[in-house]
Order: structure tokens, then C-alpha cells, then sequence
């Protein structure tokens, strides 16, 4: 016996419909982040050369808008030059992580949704013997319990590219915040490692001279 899709769907009754809408809500964020990351790759070392060379005004590459900030800032100071940076580190890191939540979340419950759609079968099927009694066959029993476990398999479809996604993007993620400590350093020691060393000779203590 042959099914299709669609008959499978309309097997596995209502509890099929929330784990369709999740599986389009995980597509849909999978293909945006995937886009959205696309858009905005980068190369640490190239990202480093261009703020030493050039003035970035405005740019996709998270790098060069954390970076820019810290170049435009440093005749400020350092400390606010590194307050205003960690304020866009920050956004720019959020930015990325938006709808990896949801991910996370689609793939923890899309499974318990397809668990409760099998025990709803069970309960079927166990119904269906009670009001049979001695009549009842071993169709009728398989036919609740491989509908039940229909909405198992969906939620498993679902929660499998939902947990693998999340997982990939936070890697890229963790990179990200990784090359923003490191650029954040050069440029740190760039910018003002030379006045670190000239406050630090200036408050030297200077030899007393024999008399």
C-alpha cells in the first residue's frame, strides 16, 4: 500500500497541523539567517587591513562597523573608545543571534508535539478495543498506534534541520565574537599602546641624585 504526502498528513490528524507550521517557521529562519550571514561575511585579516588604510564609512562586514567605530573614537580616549565599542559589538552580535531562540525552541518541542500526537493514537486505539471487546482484530489495534506514530516522525523531521541550523549558526556565531576580540585588540594596541608606554615612563620614578 502506497502513500502520499498528503495522505500521510491528513493520517496523522490534527496534531500534524502545529508540526507543519513549525516546519514552515524553520525554514523560513533557516534560509533568512542563511542570506543574512551570506550578505555579511568577511575575512579577518582583509577586515584589519582596510580600517589601517582606508576611512569605512559604512559596511555589511560586522568587523568593519565594530572597527570603524573604534578608529572614529580613538581621539576620544580609550575608555570611551572601548565603551562604544563594546555597544556595537554588542548589537552587531545580536543581530546575528536573531531567530536562533526560535530554533532552539522549534526543536525541543516540535518532538514532544509528535509524542502527545502518538499517545493521542494509543488512546484511540485502546478505545477502539474497549468499545469492540471480543470482536476487535489486530488492524484495528495497528491501525491507531502507526497513526499515532506518524506525528512522531513529523516532529523528528522537524526538530532534526532545526537543531542542526542552530547549532551551525551559533558556530559562526562564536566565531564572530572570537574575531571581534581580536580585532578589538589590534586595534587597541594600535591606537594606544603608545600612550600606555609614555604614561608609564612619565610616572616612573626618576633616580635620586647622589650629593
Amino acid at each position: 500500500m502506497e502513500f502520499t504526502l498528503q495522505d500521510l498528513f491528513i493520517k496523522g490528524g490534527g496534531f500534524m497541523w502545529p508540526i507543519l507550521i513549525l516546519a514552515v517557521i524553520t525554514v523560513l529562519i533557516i534560509l533568512e539567517r542563511l542570506i543574512y550571514y551570506a550578505l555579511r561575511s568577511y575575512r579577518l585579516s582583509n577586515s584589519i587591513d582596510r580600517l589601517e588604510h582606508e576611512t569605512v564609512s559604512s559596511s555589511a562586514n560586522p568587523l568593519l562597523q565594530v572597527g570603524s567605530i573604534f578608529v572614529n573614537a580613538a581621539p576620544e580616549g580609550e575608555e570611551h573608545t572601548l565603551n562604544v565599542t563594546e555597544r556595537q559589538a554588542s548589537r552587531v552580535i545580536r543581530q546575528h543571534e536573531r531567530g536562533l531562540r526560535i530554533l532552539a525552541l522549534i526543536a525541543a518541542i516540535s518532538p514532544l508535539i509528535g509524542l502527545l500526537g502518538t499517545v493521542w493514537g494509543m488512546v484511540i486505539a485502546f478505545s477502539k478495543i474497549a468499545k469492540l471487546g471480543e470482536t476487535v482484530t489486530p488492524a484495528d489495534f495497528a491501525d491507531g498506534i502507526w497513526t499515532g506514530l506518524l506525528t512522531t516522525v513529523a516532529g523528528l523531521l522537524v526538530a532534526i534541520p532545526a537543531m542542526s541550523a542552530a547549532r551551525i549558526f551559533e558556530s559562526r556565531i562564536d566565531k564572530l565574537v572570537h574575531d571581534l576580540n581580536e580585532l578589538t585588540s589590534h586595534l587597541r594596541e594600535r591606537f594606544f599602546s603608545k600612550t600606555v608606554a609614555q604614561a608609564s615612563r612619565r610616572q616612573r620614578p626618576q633616580p635620586i641624585p647622589k650629593p
